[in-house]
């Protein structure tokens, strides 16, 4: 009878067993962190100490700042220091002021030079265009005649010199405070090199800002200075064209459109508000849904034409608190933004007394002024500047304003990105169609899915109140959206790869169609405007939140509960919750069968996301993280050789960039694959045993004095696997 099958080949035995390597001395300096006596942090609890750790205290970002540089002369020469002081201080102030609306940090840099970032601690999508428009509203408010200085009253105003520029910062942060306390960076150096250049009173924008967030703001290269802007003499600062990107073809949306012509009909049969708030991530297409939808209501909705009010919450420099509601006023009576009083007043009232005609306009008037940003008039000689209207006032007239204009006609109201609006102002919202009486109004509410996050039960149990949530395109049409984008009618193989980073979103997928190369790096083909959405989105999160994605991302684009709970050093149930949390804000997406057994197996959803959390981690913080996560790997049951290389490649490459010795680490790297290749055989599985080996020859060099034993005990292995395959028995038909 033929042989049976023979013994299978015998577990690589490692090496003599050696001391573990031990970690670079940066790789963890939690115990400094743990110190309750540091400088500044008097009264922080000594649990805020053990929470922060040194990539809480180091983070890299991108940023965009605005520097400022004054001069101050006198008639007689050189003014006296405390002249110069309280100039300084009294700048200071306005600087503050100014930048404020925009939401610029100033930080004094030194002497007569202001620093004021954009991006930093908080990212948002604009803050280019933040920082380019505050730079404008400084530059107007220098040019402004003004008196001199009361310190100084014969001396001239201040001459200033402005530079914006973008890019990437390194941040450091103290326990005693949210802000950062130092701010560094070859940005800053790039900006202070070009503040001694800018001509007297004028602003310089360096290239990077001008494309990330310039559009529409009349800038113009300077001539013979490459790479920087100015403002144009012929355009106004801060209007023009919008630079937006033509709209993408409007797919895969009937649906949504069906429910929100559904909700139209019924009220205007009904003769009953109703609530529509339609959700989404940014980018998805939310405001073009309802634009399509309004379109469609104009063309043929039938007598009687719906009245529709369009009003969107600014993302800064908002003209007050009551926005978006304030913007449905001027959108019925006309009034444009920042009308004065004497132009307000006269077209409030006749709009008024023309829905109200039996009721006094007074007071109705006086509290849609007081929602425009008007103060009340003046009650007495003694309140010459009018007074405060109390809130419920204000909100009692709206609500009574649009149940007027709506019994008129049919109303529909937009109220756009309402997740920037005051919580007053939603509350507002979420109760008016219960508030109204019977008219047909249909008041849309557009937010992002935050909404959601900081009020859970909006529209919960209202009603006439309906939730619509915004889906993601699929493959295909993302696909369609990528090659309309380029021009192109046919999708390339390219394009089908920019629609997989843009996962179903139609502005990503726009922004990704105008990318050059998506070749073999993913990481340098995101656009900018895609990696700010994903900075607003990450920094949108809770520290705790925060800190766990970050330690996924160092995991890789497949994630595991445990590998996060290794890297992170965190309780796995606590790492469970926040991979839940990421999961709901649609940062992550859950595998449903999980390549580690027993354990959870997550996905980024988007490879911009990973990436911006990855590099908001210094290299030597990632070294640790990676080793932790090679460790984790290390330990599996079923050994993943592919996945311990990589975390080892990583954390030796990121060392040795740093100038950091490696031996000790590729030591440890080959010995933990010998090790796995060990379990792996006698667990049954000889190729994946073959498969550590064949990595961890690739990871030992040549000059190591156990590789004779690797590359022997390796052939050893395949000899063996060799004959037992030899032995094995012929399979006959």
């Amino acid at each position: 009878s033929p042989a049976g099958p023979g013994p299978g080949p015998a577990a690589p035995q490692p090496p003599r067993p050696r001391p573990a390597p031990a970690a670079p001395a940066y790789a963890d300096d939690r115990a400094d962190d743990r110190a309750a006596g540091r400088v500044g942090t008097t009264g922080v609890p000594a649990a805020e100490h053990a929470l922060r750790a040194s990539w809480e205290r180091v983070e890299r970002r991108p940023a965009s700042v605005v520097m400022v540089r004054a001069r101050w002369t006198a008639d007689g020469g050189a003014l006296a220091p405390e002249r110069v002081d309280h100039a300084i201080k009294e700048l200071t102030a306005d600087i503050r002021r100014e930048t404020a609306p925009f939401g610029g940090h100033v930080r004094r840099a030194f002497g007569s030079v202001w620093l004021v970032v954009f991006g930093v601690p908080r990212a948002h999508e604009d803050d280019a265009e933040r920082a380019l428009r505050a730079a404008l509203a400084l530059r107007r408010h220098f040019e402004a005649p003004g008196p001199a200085s009361a310190v100084a009253p014969t001396a001239a105003r201040p001459v200033t010199h402005l530079v914006v520029g973008t890019g990437e910062v390194v941040v450091t942060y103290d326990d005693s405070a949210p802000e950062p306390v130092e701010v560094t960076g070859q940005v800053l150096d790039a900006c202070h090199h070009l503040l001694l250049q800018v001509p007297r009173g004028e602003l310089w924008a360096a290239d990077a800002t001008v494309e990330a967030g310039g559009a529409g703001l009349g800038l113009a290269p300077v001539p013979g200075v490459p790479g920087v802007h100015r403002p144009a003499p012929h355009r106004p600062d801060g209007r023009g064209p919008s630079g937006h990107p033509a709209e993408p073809p409007f797919l895969e949306r009937t649906h949504e459109l069906n429910l929100l012509h559904g909700a139209y009909r019924d009220t205007v049969r009904r003769q009953l508000p109703h609530l529509v708030s339609v959700l989404g991530e940014p980018g998805i297409g939310k405001t073009r849904l309802i634009g399509e939808f309004a379109a469609s209501l104009r063309d043929g909705a039938g007598p009687p034409t719906p009245r529709v009010l369009h009003a969107g919450t600014p993302a800064f420099d908002a003209h007050t608190p009551y926005e978006p509601l304030a913007g449905v006023v001027r959108a019925y009576t006309g009034i444009r933004a920042g009308a004065p009083a004497a132009v307000v007043l006269p077209a409030l009232t006749g709009v008024v007394r023309g829905l109200f005609p039996h009721a006094a306009a007074g007071p109705i008037v006086t509290a849609l002024a007081a929602c425009l940003g008007l103060p009340a008039p003046a009650a007495s000689a003694q309140e010459p500047d009018g007074g405060a209207v109390p809130r419920e006032e204000v909100l009692a007239a709206l609500r009574q304003f649009l149940e007027e204009a709506a019994a008129e006609r049919p109303l529909v109201v937009v109220l756009d990105d309402l997740h920037r609006a005051a919580d007053f102002v939603r509350s507002f919202v979420e109760d008016l169609t219960v508030r109204l009486g019977p008219v047909a109004l249909l008041l849309i509410a557009g937010a992002r899915s935050e909404l959601l996050h900081s009020r859970p039960s909006w529209g919960c149990a209202k009603r006439r109140s309906v939730l619509l949530h915004v889906a993601p395109l699929s493959a295909a049409a993302t696909a369609t959206v990528v090659g309309a984008a380029a021009g192109r009618r046919h999708p390339t193989p390219a394009d089908d790869l920019r629609a997989a980073l843009a996962d179903g979103n139609p502005l990503f997928a726009q922004a990704y169609a105008r990318v050059a190369d998506v070749g073999a790096d993913p990481a340098a083909a995101h656009p900018p405007a895609v990696l700010a959405v994903a900075a607003a989105q990450i920094d949108g999160l809770d520290r705790t939140a925060r800190s766990v994605l970050r330690d996924a991302a160092v995991v890789g684009g497949t994630l595991w509960r445990g590998a996060v709970a290794a890297v992170s050093r965190r309780d796995p149930e606590e790492v469970g919750r926040s991979l839940e949390l990421l999961e709901s804000r649609e940062l992550l997406r859950r595998v449903r069968r999980s390549g580690v057994p027993g354990d959870v197996e997550y996905v980024f959803r988007y490879a911009v996301s990973r990436d911006v959390a990855l590099a908001q981690l210094p290299g030597r913080v990632l070294v640790e993280r990676h080793l932790r996560a090679a460790d984790w790997a290390a330990l599996l049951e079923v050994p993943r050789p592919g996945l311990l290389a990589f975390h080892y490649d990583r954390a030796i490459a990121l060392a040795d960039a740093d100038g950091t010795p490696v031996e000790a680490m590729e030591r440890r790297a080959w010995e933990a694959l010998v090790g796995a290749s060990a379990r792996a055989a006698a667990a049954g599985d000889d190729a994946l045993a073959v498969s550590c080996l064949d990595h961890a020859l690739d990871r030992c060099p040549p000059g190591e004095p156990e590789r004779v034993w690797l590359v022997t005990h390796h052939r050893r292995i395949l000899d063996s696997l060799g004959a037992r395959d030899r032995r094995r028995p012929a399979v006959t038909g």
